[in-house]
């Protein structure tokens, strides 16, 4: 048996360790956000075509809001996705290796990918900051771009926090 990422032993009887099952949790929220978001936008993006073929208009900042949903979909998904250790990869040689720099090699992946995500959240957070301070909203639904960009910040800093966990868990 394996924890949700398929690669960590679960022991029969034993409880999961608690920051395991909160990271689960957190996994499962985000899973229900995205699909959330995503359902948003097809239904959006649905109103939007038969408005435009049916009735010779089509829905005003359709555009908009799908850009804006289409960024939080993409930076929900970052920290699913680096938790279960999923994003594209090509292996030609490191299948190959043996076990000990396979492992060496999959922990600099996580350090890097940890690196790229918190520095990521960093200018991310730092144009929020900005994108609050001016006020800046988009053109037609005039969607605040600050909190926007906040929370694409929090979710890759998400992100950077399990990408670090899978490299200690190695």
């Amino acid at each position: 048996m394996t924890d949700g990422d398929g690669e960590h032993p679960v022991y029969p009887g034993r409880p999961p360790h608690p920051l395991a099952r909160a990271g689960g949790l957190a996994v499962d929220t985000l899973k229900l956000v995205a699909a959330v978001l995503l359902f948003a936008m097809m239904l959006v993006t649905f109103v939007d075509v038969v408005g435009r073929y049916f009735f010779g208009r089509s829905l005003n900042g359709a555009y908009e809001l799908t850009e804006v949903l289409l960024g939080l979909i993409v930076f929900a998904g970052l920290p699913i996705v680096t938790r279960r250790g999923e994003h594209v990869t090509v292996d030609l040689l490191t299948t190959r290796l043996p076990a000990l720099p396979r492992r060496a090699l999959a922990r600099l992946a996580a350090a890097a990918t940890a690196l790229v995500l918190a520095v990521l959240a960093w200018r991310l957070g730092s144009t929020a900051r900005d994108l609050l301070g001016y006020g800046d909203a988009t053109v037609f639904l005039g969607i605040p771009l600050g909190p926007v960009a906040g929370a694409m910040a929090a979710l890759a800093a998400a992100g950077a926090v399990a990408a670090l966990v899978r490299m200690v868990r190695r």
